[in-house]
């Protein structure tokens, strides 16, 4: 039975950790802090330690990336045409993800209790505010004053997950919810097809709307129940997701568009008993991919239903079929590893439990570790505490209340 092969995964990030990532990323890189959430994430769930000065860098890098009116951009080159270059454009993705950064790049209680200083973070709530529409849904970016970027389950996701990272007691609850649809998945919009991407980001955000403040306290989410109109429906389409992986047939494709190969007992329960490999795809007669592993099992554990998942067989498709040799994980079968796809399938793997990952939090897709740690740094926030810690000296008598 194949294993997470952690050295080479461990030598597969800090290289992207410590030099250029290849040309192919270059037309990604408004999308710049997102890469680097899945780098340091990724090390994190490793256990791979940070130096000092690696810690510091990673932190004044995402804080330069604060936009003055709130929020933080994707790059430090994420201008759209005709805006003032020295500004940028902060969008809902790039806070998220600059959060987390801060978070995760803490080494020790005390830093973490520090992580949000510098972050303004009324500045940051308005801005997310004013993202909201009127029909409740979240615009990614402003535009002249204007909510724009598509009525999206990944804003509101996002949005949710934000306020969750900065609220205090006082702060309002905005968010709206997606309508379902009609076979019991999520979509980008109440009349697309289900898909599980967007049935992981509709259900997220409602499972973030009402968690409690402590990631250890019990959480059994009266939103993602009221807001779940047939649960049964939604675990229907989430457990068929999963189908039997037929390897041979799959080599034997020249075409890498060509259909899946589904057998007729797709999303049985009792498919680990009938094969060795289990894929999981996002939406009806698609192939396997990698990171679908991640968005259905995250959402059938926050609906209570983690038990639906083929564990031991999605972890050998996962192992056997798309993680790669040089380390990473490749979206398909045969293909090369990517940042995105490394990283979910990390994460599908920590949820499963495998030993060799740290524990992992499924409401903010990064390791309970770096949880925690957003929890210290929202109380060290809120409570306009000064601290003062040895190391290398970057933080200094900081004020971590703006």
């Amino acid at each position: 039975m194949a294993s997470l092969d952690k050295p080479r995964h461990v030598k597969y990030w800090q290289r992207c950790f410590t030099s250029y990532l290849p040309s192919a990323y270059t037309a990604n890189d408004s999308t710049r802090l997102t890469f680097a959430f899945f780098i340091v994430s990724a090390l994190d769930l490793l256990s791979v330690p940070f130096s000092p000065k690696d810690r510091s860098s990673i932190r004044a890098w995402v804080l330069s990336l604060q936009h003055p009116d709130g929020g933080f951009c994707g790059s430090p080159t994420h201008v759209f045409s005709g805006q003032d270059a020295t500004k940028g454009s902060a969008n809902l993705a790039a806070t998220f993800f600059a959060l987390l950064l801060l978070a995760a790049a803490a080494g020790t209680d005390e830093e973490a209790r520090a992580a949000f200083s510098g972050v303004h973070r009324r500045r940051l709530l308005g801005w997310v505010k004013r993202l909201q529409r009127r029909d409740g849904s979240f615009g990614q970016v402003s535009w002249e004053g204007e909510a724009v970027g598509g009525r999206d389950t990944r804003h509101s996701y996002l949005a949710s997950a934000i306020r969750w990272m900065l609220r205090g007691d006082g702060d309002e609850d905005d968010i709206d919810t997606e309508r379902m649809t009609y076979d019991g998945g999520a979509a980008e919009l109440s009349k697309h097809e289900s898909h599980a991407g967007y049935a992981y980001c509709a259900i997220a955000a409602l499972y973030m709307l009402d968690r409690p403040s402590s990631s250890s306290a019990a959480h059994d989410s009266a939103a993602v129940g009221e807001g779940v109109p047939d649960r049964k429906a939604l675990i229907r389409f989430l457990v068929h997701r999963q189908f039997s992986y037929l390897a041979k047939e799959e080599e034997d494709e020249s075409d890498g568009d060509a259909e899946n190969y589904i057998q007729a007992r797709l999303g049985h329960l009792s498919l680990a008993d009938q094969c060795a490999h289990v894929g999981y795809n996002g939406r009806w007669n698609k192939k396997a991919d990698t990171c679908y592993c991640w968005w259905v099992a995250g959402t059938l554990a926050m609906v209570d239903s983690f038990h639906a998942v083929n564990i031991v067989p999605s972890r050998q498709y996962l192992l056997d079929v798309t993680q790669h040799r040089i380390g990473g994980f490749s979206k398909h079968a045969g293909g090369p590893p990517d940042l995105y796809h490394s990283y979910l399938g990390l994460a599908a793997l920590a949820l499963m439990g495998d030993a060799d990952l740290k524990a992992f939090d499924v409401g903010l897709c990064c390791s309970k570790d770096t949880a925690r740690k957003v929890e210290l740094a929202r109380e060290g926030l809120l409570k306009r505490a000064t601290h003062t810690f040895d190391g290398d000296g970057f933080w200094e008598s900081v004020n971590v209340a703006r």
